[in-house]
């Protein structure tokens, strides 16, 4: 995991947030959906930073796609972004996030997996919803989620608790972290860890994604070697209802690959996933900040 800013204390900042969370979380559900076009609006007039990469990363990724094509999946990708706010505080606040769960698909490989007493060792990417699979995965099994703690202390009890209120546990993304990760899997748990996220340069390797060589983690495959875990993906991704249908596919990881081979195959899945639904990956995420080489990366103008 890649270490982030510093945490700091900003109790008022973060008093803001929670009033904005509680308001999303007792809006109609038809208002997320205004919401996530009016973040896309503002964003595409402004020519703001979520725009601005969205466009960098699509153009980059998606070139056989023609420049309307390319802009309908910013916008429409943007809007899903906008969404998340007002989708995330309602699975965190309310008292039936259920709701939010519709169709499931791959749920009987995972249950022979942990029925054989195998560890279930989960991977994703910033598509769909990660709030809605997290709370799927918390609802069903003994589930422990790595993440990377956020910039303000405060948030950090804000953001457990909302991800907290079934069988969840989250562990930071550091060597106790990984650890923990290790023993759950070794005792036939279920454990996640976001893979497309950009990890320190100690922790990763360049391989292809898109075809273009983005630093990815190797921390799958050491928690792989070391739990004898079955790796799956997973995405929740929104319908036409508005609610989410969970994805998981089981990867068939070779544990034994070497690093280059193993971190390939991984990003080979993610992007496959990302194709099916480009509308709901979060291309504001600026996947190939650090380059090789250390010279000025694509957002950099």
């Amino acid at each position: 995991m890649a270490k982030g800013k510093a945490v700091t204390s900003s109790p008022a900042k973060v008093f803001l947030i929670r009033v904005f969370i509680r308001l999303c979380s007792i809006m109609p559900k038809q208002a997320g959906r205004w919401l996530g076009k009016q973040f896309a609006a503002v964003s595409t007039r402004r020519k703001n930073r979520a725009y601005s990469t969205s466009v960098t990363n699509v153009a980059v990724c998606l070139p056989e796609l023609d420049q309307e094509q390319q802009q309908k999946i910013v916008y429409e990708s943007l809007v899903n972004t906008g969404q998340l706010f007002a989708e995330a505080a309602k699975i965190w606040c309310q008292s039936n996030p259920e709701w939010w769960i519709d169709n499931i698909y791959g749920e009987k490989a995972v249950k022979e997996t942990l029925n054989q007493g195998k560890g279930v060792l989960i991977t994703g990417a910033h598509i769909g919803n990660w709030e809605a699979a997290l709370y799927y995965l918390g609802s069903r099994y003994n589930f422990h989620c790595m993440y990377r703690p956020p910039r303000h202390l405060e948030m950090d009890k804000v953001i457990c608790k909302g991800r907290c209120k079934n069988s969840t546990t989250m562990v930071k993304g550091n060597s106790k972290g990984v650890m923990h990760l290790i023993d759950v899997l070794q005792q036939g748990s279920v454990a996640a860890i976001l893979s497309d996220q950009e990890p320190g340069r100690r922790a990763g390797i360049f391989v292809p994604f898109f075809g273009k060589p983005a630093l990815t983690m190797t921390l799958i495959q050491k928690v792989q070697q070391k739990s004898n875990a079955e790796v799956y993906q997973i995405a929740a991704i929104r319908n036409a209802t508005g609610r989410f249908d969970i994805h998981l596919e089981p990867l068939h990881m070779d544990p034994s690959l070497d690093e280059l081979a193993y971190a390939t195959e991984v990003n080979q899945h993610l992007e496959a996933m990302i194709r099916r639904f480009p509308e709901q990956y979060q291309w504001s995420y600026k996947r190939f900040k650090t380059t090789v080489d250390g010279s000025k990366n694509i957002y950099k103008k």
